[in-house]
């Protein structure tokens, strides 16, 4: 497994209740998500988006989460989550699923673990199962620097790949995008970048960013205010 990101979902919109809210609200009604629905959420981070989920809808089962990192500074309430890669779990358990999250967790597998998720994803899926490909796309208003835009861009392409290895082992049903308004002051914005919150950040070295945040001071104001958006996929 590639570099995994620490701060993602910590001290930012990513993290903050509206977002996940939304993000819950849209998925429920894109995927028609009901009560009886068994829900394994890869890379789930802190476990914001299973416990907003397990608490709109109020889940019969508890939804199951994998995330390699353990964080102590936010404990989900009625999620269940199992600190491991996501195939030592799958080779661990043999619980079956109606729903496969994969929020912008993918790329950070090698192509062989890819492989393997691949191939033992579908010895615990039921049948009719959804696999959710959540990712960010070019139309993202996200404040960038240029070699973080550079990076970015790198990674967009990248999404293509992997979106013909999902096409290639399962059905591509449907698909739309999430939009988020944010409104954020410049100073929590560049603390993000400090805490390198996005994986095209985490390689860059420390002058790199310094470089980078007097770059977002002089280009942009006080108060930002954009629309971070991802496309979400639905295969089975």
């Amino acid at each position: 497994m590639n570099s995994p990101c620490y701060n993602w979902d910590r001290s930012s919109w990513l993290s903050s209740k509206e977002y996940f809210q939304e993000l819950s609200n849209q998925l429920i009604d894109f995927l028609d998500i009901t009560e009886e629905k068994k829900i394994l959420d890869v890379g789930c981070g802190r476990g914001h988006l299973l416990e907003t989920l397990a608490l709109n809808i109020n889940l019969i089962n508890q939804p199951v989460g994998v995330e390699p990192v353990k964080h102590d500074d936010f404990i989900p309430q009625n999620v269940n989550i199992f600190h491991s890669s996501v195939n030592s779990f799958l080779n661990e358990n043999n619980s079956r699923f109606d729903l496969v999250i994969l929020k912008q967790v993918l790329h950070l597998l090698t192509l062989d673990e890819r492989k393997k998720f691949y191939h033992d994803i579908k010895n615990h899926i039921n049948e009719d199962a959804c696999i959710v490909f959540i990712h960010m796309n070019d139309q993202t208003e996200i404040p960038l620097f240029p070699l973080m835009k550079d990076k970015l861009n790198q990674s967009l392409k990248s999404h293509q790949l992997l979106l013909e290895e999902l096409t290639e082992n399962f059905h591509l049903m449907k698909f739309e995008n999430f939009n988020y308004n944010v409104k954020i002051s410049l100073e929590e914005y560049l603390e993000m970048i400090r805490n390198r919150y996005m994986t095209v950040l985490l390689d860059l070295k420390e002058k790199e960013i310094e470089e980078g945040i007097e770059f977002i001071k002089n280009n942009y104001s006080n108060q930002l205010v954009f629309q971070d958006t991802l496309t979400i996929k639905v295969f089975n």
